[in-house]
This record gives C-alpha cells, sequence and structure tokens, in this order.
C-alpha cells in the first residue's frame, strides 16, 4: 500500500498539513491564502522564511494523518512528502541565513523576543 491508494484523503490531508504547519511557523503564514507558485516564486521560498522543528511537524503532521485515518504504515512515505516539498523548514540555521540575505529579521530573534 502506498499514498496512491488513498489519493483523495491524503490529498486533503496534505493541504491541511501545510495550513496547519505554517499556522504554527515562526513567523506564522496562512498558507491557503498565497497564490500557486508564489511559495517557490518568492525569494527566499516560503519554506526557507518559516521555520518549524520537526519533532513538532511530526506531531502535526501525525495528528492529521490519524484525522484522515491514513493507515500508520504510510506516515514515513507522508511525512517525507511533506519535508521534501513545501513544508516550513527544520533547520533554523538555514532559515536565519536565507532571511538575513533578503533583509529580513532572523526567526532566532523572532524566537528570542517571544520569550522575553
Amino acid at each position: 500500500m502506498n499514498l496512491d491508494d488513498v489519493q483523495d484523503e491524503w490529498e486533503d490531508a496534505y493541504f491541511e498539513i501545510l495550513d496547519t504547519l505554517y499556522e504554527e511557523a515562526t513567523p506564522g503564514l496562512d498558507y491557503s491564502s498565497l497564490d500557486p507558485g508564489d511559495a517557490v516564486r518568492d525569494d527566499p521560498p516560503t519554506y526557507l522564511r518559516h521555520y518549524l522543528h520537526e519533532d513538532k511537524q511530526e506531531e502535526l503532521i501525525e495528528d492529521i494523518l490519524d484525522d484522515y485515518d491514513i493507515p500508520e504504515d504510510l506516515y514515513f512515505e507522508a511525512k517525507k512528502a511533506v519535508f521534501l516539498s513545501a513544508g516550513p523548514s527544520t533547520s533554523l540555521e538555514n532559515v536565519d541565513r536565507a532571511r538575513e540575505e533578503a533583509d529580513l529579521e532572523p526567526v532566532s530573534e523572532i524566537l528570542e523576543g517571544d520569550t522575553e
């Protein structure tokens, strides 16, 4: 069994996953409001402007996969699809570097401001 076998459920789950991950990312984003293609045309690309820890992403992905009754033996494949496609970066260092090059505030500084 693979994700193609649950295509309709997976497609709905995938977009909900992206919406949720970006909502929880730093800085947050309403991913569903982006025009198609903007996520990769922007400089830096959307995924490099937003950070969310890998453990948190996995937890959120699994919760949504549960909601859509995606079989657990497909979780790895589903997570890989999200991590390698459009999900927010799990590397704070890469996001900070990309944001600094674009004259945007580094996420590490945004996170520091949240704890003060």
